[in-house]
């Protein structure tokens, strides 16, 4: 928090990417004696416990997911009380397979589907304003298409752009 405060104190443009742990193994872990969860270690990479299916209300990951929305949130409020906006991708380069979000491991909607429930959470139940959410698939694409199939829509995006790693 504080780097962040500093950074924008001199002018930086705040920006957030999620790696999400894997829900389903954090929790196997289970909670401390407070009831936390513990999202530590880098499991975004860990892709099997079905978890985009148990995201959303009704589903099995939905309260260890919220646990970790509220994180961001805490963050996200902390700045938002000092005028700071942030640049956050959630669930970027969806249309690779190497996160546990990726196309292989859910269709279209169901990533739509969970975009939507991450934006909903954050402003409308936490009233965190000071997101503007970028919709980040892994190029290249083929084309406009491509690139749109799982974009969550206009009521959920404020900034497109893409990630690549080579020419």
């Amino acid at each position: 928090m504080a780097l962040s405060l500093e950074a924008a104190g001199q002018g930086a443009i705040i920006t957030m990417s999620s790696h999400m742990p894997n829900f389903a193994l954090v929790k196997e872990k289970g909670t401390d004696a407070q009831g936390r969860y513990d999202y530590s270690g880098y499991t975004s990479n860990t892709t099997t416990g079905d978890v985009m299916d148990k995201l959303l209300p009704g589903g099995e990951l939905n309260e260890v997911y919220n646990g970790f929305l509220d994180l961001i949130a805490r963050y996200g409020r902390a700045l938002q009380d000092q005028g700071i906006p942030v640049l956050f991708r959630p669930l970027h380069e969806n249309n690779g397979s190497w996160f546990w979000w990726g196309e292989a491991f859910c269709d279209e909607e169901g990533y739509k589907n969970v975009y939507r429930y991450t934006v909903e959470y954050l402003r409308d139940e936490k009233g965190i304003h000071n997101f503007l959410y970028m919709y980040s698939p892994n190029g290249p694409f083929d084309s406009v298409e491509d690139y749109e199939s799982r974009y969550p829509g206009d009521a959920y995006v404020d900034l497109i752009a893409f990630d690549m790693y080579h020419d």
